[in-house]
């Protein structure tokens, strides 16, 4: 099984959420007795292979028939003798009779049929003894999205009909009078940053690249962006902008007010690509792109390139490492950080994470290789990903900008002391990784299972940034902030609607924000700052992820923005 439909399995739902206690008895039934609920994998009719999909399914009705005291899903591994060699679709009688054998009140079942853009739902909850249809759901559908809301909408429709479950009431507040709208910006996508600089995308052909504003926006790419990364990496003196997908980079060039593409590259077999950065670490002159990622079984991958003269040649491949470049206020350049990949397997724990072990090392190149040099030590949690130091307090002493695994910001001293830690989350990414070593026990365990991924994975952290946005001598942070639908409930699955960025400073007691950006429709995958137009002077330039491959068209969108985050009229304060 390709690894786009494990990621899709993850971004729609495959993880198991915690059961809820719910009130409420069907008439008749003593609050004593426990009912069973037998759970069919459901059938999968398509022209690919998504039969995956059925342990999603399966997990979603389970937390939500779940009542606990009073409602069990059983166990499909103590019953799966009695659920296998049922017909195709499965009839009433056969799914009343194989709940009986397995000693259920009720059972569940139903199909999923994939048709070109169009999806259909179908599900069934019959009543064991009686062999009678209790609930019958009908649903169709264009994106995977849909499917969660008809599993949803099956499922109330069950907790309410048969177990007298009623969902929450939830008590609506009328809005306010609106205030006027300008009409070219009724949509979020066309009205994007506060304040009163009226920062906009104005209505463009997503397939051309719109400059008539400050905020400048790319044409449309067919891929998702997983990594972005400014750089000169041809040496001749002008900055290129460098974004990579799951298998390659694209490099272009913005100049004269157009974006120029100057060529694509492709990563080769084996590879999946995580993140992406560029930096002159071997110091002749042209920038090297450092194409971050794993194989296939999740070890780590690295692909060097680096021009050399008539077109980008593979320099080093480095495996058993992850990289990241990072700001080095000790030197004022970038430098390469590097930390060992993990073998750890399920039951076993390292002392940073899961994917990584050992030290952050400080990565030079010697005698045509990249070799570890100084470390550094690492506050809790802190990993080679989504890190940034350098002097925040204003006491000249660098400190730590890290994530935790929650996605919460923290603030440590150079010591690894914690000083603050955010009350809500930042970052969010659906890049996820998981050690070499738990892949390749879930594999070995689970030989005909399609999805053969632990319940619980490590996602990748977004970038922290630091500098002196205002000029008043002291750093302060840029973080992006992509807001997840599934609020953090799902270990193995996210859903970002929408996303911002967000400026924060010291302020003696902690990490303040200062201003923030309107939310951006869309998932924010990557950013930097740099010299993105040749001008002389920085941008920022982030990547905006408009739609997540899926498994019905396979096709994801992007493109990329960038804006001057140092015109401090352009933004909106954070209070």
């Amino acid at each position: 099984m390709t690894m786009f439909f494990r990621g899709f399995l993850f971004r729609w739902g495959c993880g198991v959420l915690v059961a809820v206690a719910l009130w409420g008895l069907t008439p008749g039934r003593s609050a004593a007795e426990v009912r069973r609920v037998l759970i069919i994998p459901f059938s999968i009719h398509a022209d690919k292979d998504l039969s995956f999909l059925r342990k999603g399914i399966t997990a979603m009705l389970s937390s939500r028939l779940t009542d606990i005291g009073k409602v069990i899903v059983m166990d499909q591994a103590a019953v799966a003798d009695s659920i296998t060699n049922l017909p195709d679709p499965v009839t009433r009688e056969a799914a009343a009779e194989v709940g009986r054998k397995a000693g259920a009140d009720f059972v569940a079942f139903g199909s999923l049929t994939v048709f070109g853009d169009n999806i259909s739902t179908d599900a069934r909850f019959v009543e064991a003894p009686t062999n009678t249809i209790l609930v019958t759901f009908s649903g169709t559908g264009q994106s995977q999205g849909d499917v969660i809301g008809h599993i949803n909408d099956f499922s109330a429709e069950v907790n309410a009909r048969v177990f007298g479950r009623q969902p929450q009431t939830t008590i609506v507040v009328p809005p306010a009078d609106p205030a006027p709208v300008d009409p070219d910006q009724a949509n979020p996508e066309k009205r994007i940053w506060g304040g009163d600089g009226g920062m906009r995308i104005q209505a463009t052909n997503p397939d051309t690249d719109y400059t008539g504003a400050k905020l400048w926006r790319s044409r449309r790419f067919n891929y998702e962006v997983k990594g972005l990364a400014i750089g000169d990496v041809d040496g001749d003196g002008a900055v290129e902008t460098v974004f990579s997908g799951d298998n390659g980079v694209a490099i272009f060039r913005f100049k004269e007010g157009q974006f120029l593409k100057i060529t694509d590259v492709e990563a080769g077999p084996d590879f999946v690509g995580i993140g992406l950065d560029v930096a002159d670490i071997n110091a002749n002159g042209k920038a090297e792109i450092f194409l971050i990622g794993r194989t296939e079984k999740y070890w780590p991958k690295t692909i060097v390139l680096e021009w050399d003269g008539t077109q980008f040649q593979q320099i080093q491949v480095i495996t058993d490492w992850f990289f990241r470049v990072h700001h080095d206020p000790q030197t004022g350049r970038l430098a390469l950080f590097g930390q060992k990949g993990s073998m750890r397997q399920v039951g076993q724990r390292d002392t940073i994470n899961p994917v990584v072990k050992g030290p952050l090392y400080r990565m030079a190149w010697i005698n045509g290789a990249y070799e570890s040099q100084q470390t550094y030590p690492l506050p809790d949690q802190g990993s080679v990903f989504g890190f940034a130091y350098g002097d925040l307090t204003g006491d000249g002493v660098e400190d730590w900008v890290t994530y935790t695994d929650s996605d919460l910001l923290r603030l440590s001293t150079s010591g690894g002391r914690e000083e603050w830690t955010s009350s809500e989350p930042y970052g969010g990414s659906y890049t996820f990784l998981m050690s070499s070593g738990v892949f390749r026990q879930r594999e070995s365990v689970n030989k005909l299972d399609p999805d053969p991924l632990p319940m619980s994975v490590f996602y990748v952290p977004q970038r922290v940034l630091l500098t002196d946005f205002d000029k008043d001598g002291q750093n302060e942070v840029l973080v992006v902030q992509n807001y997840d639908f599934t609020q953090g409930l799902m270990q193995r699955s996210r859903s970002f609607r929408d996303g911002r960025f967000e400026c924060l400073a010291w302020d003696n007691v902690g990490l303040r924000a200062l201003w923030r950006t309107r939310k951006f429709s869309g998932y924010i995958s990557d950013y930097n700052l740099g010299d993105f137009d040749n001008d002389g002077k920085d941008e920022l330039v982030f990547a905006v992820v408009k739609k997540v491959g899926d498994p019905i068209t396979g096709e994801s969108k992007s493109y990329l923005v960038s804006w001057d985050p140092y015109q401090q009229g352009d933004v909106a304060p954070a209070d």
